[in-house]
């Protein structure tokens, strides 16, 4: 019983300083920030970054958990929750691991990343079965966001982009966040940006919300544009949860795809979905 334990014992301190020895390795690998590089600079890294990921791939068995500790971790470089993410996804598909994954991609610098490739990856992690809002919301952030999908030639100004992820969602698992971040911006401008998301939200809380920006301790610039929304939005309600069910699919799956069409018929389904949708209210 006695070598059974000191066997225990030896194994946890092995992976103990295997670990440590791993955050060393991502602290000494991910040691640059994207957004301050050029290009030539960033080209010089790649190297660096291939020799990384040909290690871990090789020897997934001995690197998957540390890399999901890496991952857990709040004091990575930035770019790492990004990259490292991209990295899981090579070694492992479990569900677990994808919505790590997407966790993870919160905590990345929106600067690093090109705003397509963020949008287009949270989409995908979206697709694979992960809980992506606090990722999706994470590029209200960045006042600067600007998307274009040159397939389209389709630009999507700041909180745009969310259009694509949130509706896929039921609003009860984001709408306190979206309330929050929308708080939070000061420029009337990009607020105004994000005044469709509230729109199909579809919930009595986001009609709530928008009815309260009416008021006159608002900006004038962004009352006006709620009142003109709440009038183009304000449909006569029945409750048919049956229908609204299907339509709720229906806009998710045009929802799997990033296109000027894709947003043309999310409208249309959105605002199907308000005519069947009724408040629960007393």
């Amino acid at each position: 019983m006695k070598n059974f334990f000191l066997i225990v014992a030896v194994i946890l301190i092995w992976s103990n300083l295997f670990g440590q020895n791993f955050h060393e390795e991502v602290t000494k690998v991910f040691n640059f920030y994207p957004h301050q590089m050029t290009k030539e600079e960033q080209e010089a890294v790649f190297p660096v970054l291939d020799k990384f990921f040909d290690m871990v791939i090789k020897d997934k068995g001995k690197y998957l958990e540390p890399l999901r500790q890496e991952l857990k971790r709040n004091d990575n470089n930035p770019y790492f929750y990004f990259d490292g993410g991209l990295l899981l996804l090579e070694i492992s598909q479990s569900k677990e691991d994808i919505q790590l994954v997407a966790d993870a991609l919160a905590k990345s610098d929106l600067r690093d990343i090109p705003p397509k490739i963020y949008l287009e990856h949270t989409l995908r992690l979206s697709l694979k079965g992960a809980n992506v809002i606090d990722a999706a919301l994470h590029i209200l952030d960045d006042t600067t966001f600007t998307a274009f999908i040159p397939q389209h030639f389709l630009t999507l100004e700041y909180g745009k982009g969310l259009e694509f992820i949130l509706p896929r969602y039921a609003p009860d698992l984001y709408i306190d966040k979206l309330i929050s971040k929308f708080n939070s911006i000061s420029l009337t401008s990009k607020k105004i940006t994000c005044l469709d998301l509230f729109i199909y939200a579809n919930c009595c809380k986001a009609d709530d919300f928008l009815k309260s920006l009416t008021d006159s301790t608002q900006d004038e610039e962004l009352r006006n544009k709620v009142i003109e929304t709440l009038k183009q939005t304000s449909v006569s309600r029945s409750s048919n949860e049956k229908q609204y069910a299907k339509l709720f699919e229906k806009r998710k799956k045009i929802l799997t795809r990033i296109s000027d069409e894709a947003i043309y018929e999310s409208v249309n389904v959105t605002m199907k979905m308000k005519k069947v949708f009724k408040c629960d209210k007393k």
